[in-house]
């Protein structure tokens, strides 16, 4: 293990730790060497240097005794683990439009998931033909449904998503975009038929090229929801990805319109999850990392609900 493990960490996921976990994340950091060498051993796999686009956990690809390819990922000192619901979740879908989830250390807070090949995510496979990336993540979208679990053990409520969006009062979160967006989603979520065991973070990123499938999902959440919220996600993320044309309305009124006819929805409504979704996105930021916030809410706007 290198002695400046540290410093050859990505700037962006240095910060974001020690953002969410304080001192907590000093540590975190500081012991991470230890913690992957534990999981080899433990494992029995060889963990490799990180990828380069490390965000919000620790991630790396490993090798097995058997010399299968694996993903070594390791989630942050959070008191809410995530990484447990992602294992939830994998193990849940098995394999079905998911990567497979091989081990799971709940001390640790870390688990061993299958490795996609060739692992590319649409944002690189239709760069300058991003619309043409809607078509495959509405067939991933449709391996991905099913029902609630159950057992909601480390299963995450939408609605506790938005119960704390509630805590914006008194707050300088502009207050007209949050009651906005708690209104539609008073509105649009009591709809029973619509509530599904959700990825949470269904993104283009989050879409692989894969050999035993054209397309497969990775780093879910595991959340129980309406389906509009996972479509909204998306949504959201394809308006990031390309909003510098000036065209970027029309680009989005063809992407919701496919999104409603593949999954019976309004596209109104539609907008109004999207709208809701990027006001909860900025949110949480401002919330959790209010150093690095810089107004991210008013992208809402595009939506025009």
């Amino acid at each position: 293990m290198e002695t400046s493990f540290r410093e050859s960490l990505p700037s962006e996921f240095v910060i974001n730790t020690i953002a969410l976990c304080r001192e907590a994340g000093e540590r975190w950091l500081d012991r991470l060497p230890e913690l992957v060498e534990s999981l080899e051993d433990r494992w029995s796999i060889s963990a490799h240097k990180h990828f380069a686009n490390l965000s919000y956990n620790y991630v790396a690809p490993a090798t097995c005794t058997d010399g299968s390819a694996a993903v070594l990922k390791i989630g942050l000192p959070l008191n809410d683990v995530e990484i447990f619901g992602e294992a939830k979740y994998l193990r849940t879908l098995n394999g079905k439009g998911a990567t497979r989830l091989l081990v799971e250390d709940r001390m640790a807070q870390a688990i061993l998931i299958e490795r996609i090949r060739p692992g590319i995510n649409l944002t690189r496979i239709f760069e300058g033909r991003e619309p043409e990336a809607v078509e495959p993540a509405i067939e991933v979208l449709r391996q991905l449904h099913c029902p609630p679990p159950n057992d909601r053990v480390d299963t995450i409520l939408l609605d506790d998503w938005f119960d704390g969006l509630r805590r914006y009062p008194g707050t300088e979160f502009p207050s007209d975009y949050a009651a906005k967006a708690l209104e539609i989603y008073e509105k649009l979520s009591s709809q029973p038929k619509r509530t599904l065991y959700l990825h949470g973070d269904f993104h283009p990123d989050n879409i692989l090229s894969c050999d035993r499938l054209p397309f497969i999902m990775i780093d879910p959440k595991g959340i129980i929801g309406h389906i509009g919220y996972e479509i909204a996600v998306f949504l959201n993320n394809f308006h990031w990805w390309q909003d510098q044309k000036p065209y970027i309305r029309g680009i989005l009124n063809v992407a919701i319109h496919q999104f409603s006819a593949a999954f019976d929805l309004d596209p109104v409504e539609l907008r109004q999850w999207a709208y809701a979704q990027m006001v909860l996105s900025a949110w949480w930021t401002f919330d959790e990392m209010h150093e690095i916030y810089s107004n991210e809410v008013a992208m809402a706007d595009v939506w025009d609900v």
